[in-house]
């Protein structure tokens, strides 16, 4: 039972952090519509982060535990990052409703 608990947050919180990255590439496509490239930069932001922590959870071998497994998890809300504003900055970008 704990750990459907635990599956339930982790996926609340994916769910919250493709919500901000989203609003915030929706936000950024709308306060400057002349530059096209400022709406990606959350979702750039995110791909390297998230490279730098898969990066951290193959390489550093530290055996302090479970830092190895923390590293996958922060990539992971990294990259979920990455998605939603990569598709909402395409979504932007491609649809006519959105449009300026």
């Amino acid at each position: 039972m704990q750990e459907a608990v635990a599956t339930n947050r982790l996926v609340l919180i994916l769910f919250g952090i493709s919500v901000f990255f989203s609003g915030l590439t929706y936000l950024l496509g709308r306060v400057s519509p002349r530059i096209k490239s400022v709406k990606y930069l959350p979702a750039l932001l995110c791909l390297l982060g998230g490279m730098y922590y898969l990066y951290l959870a193959k390489t550093v071998h530290s055996g302090a535990g479970f830092e190895d497994l923390a590293n996958v998890v922060m990539s992971m809300m990294f990259l979920i990052g990455f998605a939603s504003g990569a598709v909402t900055g395409l979504i932007l970008d491609i649809s006519p409703k959105f449009k300026s």
